[in-house]
């Protein structure tokens, strides 16, 4: 079981801010960049599964009256930690 670092819970806070700034089209596509640029140690299939939760809770930032507060961050989060807990 992996131990949650401080750094995992801060880049964790930081998504759905860079998921609102990313460049890239689509709402998939900005979870794998980001999840890919904070957690590239973890193999593929387990960054797949990350994406796979993580998806739900950004996507729907991208609606126009979206907004980024302390709920989402907590949410994103929350499902960071127990995802690298839940790893090897």
């Amino acid at each position: 079981m992996a131990v949650v670092s401080d750094r995992d819970r801060e880049a964790a806070r930081q998504l759905p801010d860079r998921f609102l700034k990313s460049p890239i089209a689509g709402a998939e596509a900005r979870v794998i960049e980001l999840v890919s640029q904070y957690w590239m140690s973890y193999d593929a299939a387990a960054r797949a599964e990350l994406v796979e939760a993580l998806l739900p809770l950004l996507k729907p930032l991208l609606k126009a009256d979206a907004v980024v507060g302390d709920q989402k961050r907590d949410a994103c989060e929350y499902v960071v930690a127990i995802w690298v807990a839940r790893q090897p």
